[in-house]
């Protein structure tokens, strides 16, 4: 992707008539599906629980960096935003036979 001309911030009355920020929905699909592979390999390392369902804890940082942007001292400079989300997410495992699935304490 080409690098942004550089650009300035907003005044303060031409943030006043901004509503919100519009993101592109296929780039967000498609980050949404990087989180989604990147949960399913933190999961794995699971696998060698005794347990069978299991609630784990997840967080996850997203952060947004826009760089391009004119400084005040006339450098260029990059605003970056971040946001930290948890949750649990419930797991249990798949068993190529299940009869032969380890005993629990279920």
């Amino acid at each position: 992707m080409d690098q942004p001309a550089v650009t300035r911030y907003t005044t303060d009355t031409e943030r006043a008539n901004i509503a919100g920020i519009e993101l592109n929905p296929d780039d967000v699909a498609h980050v949404m599906d990087l989180v989604s592979k990147g949960l399913v390999g933190a999961a794995a390392m699971h696998e060698a629980a005794v347990q069978e369902d299991m609630a784990l804890s997840a967080k996850v940082i997203v952060q947004l960096t826009r760089g391009g942007i004119a400084g005040a001292d006339g450098g260029v400079e990059e605003l970056t935003a971040a946001e930290e989300i948890t949750g649990t997410v419930r797991a249990s495992k798949i068993f190529l036979d299940p009869n032969k699935a380890p005993a629990t304490d279920s």
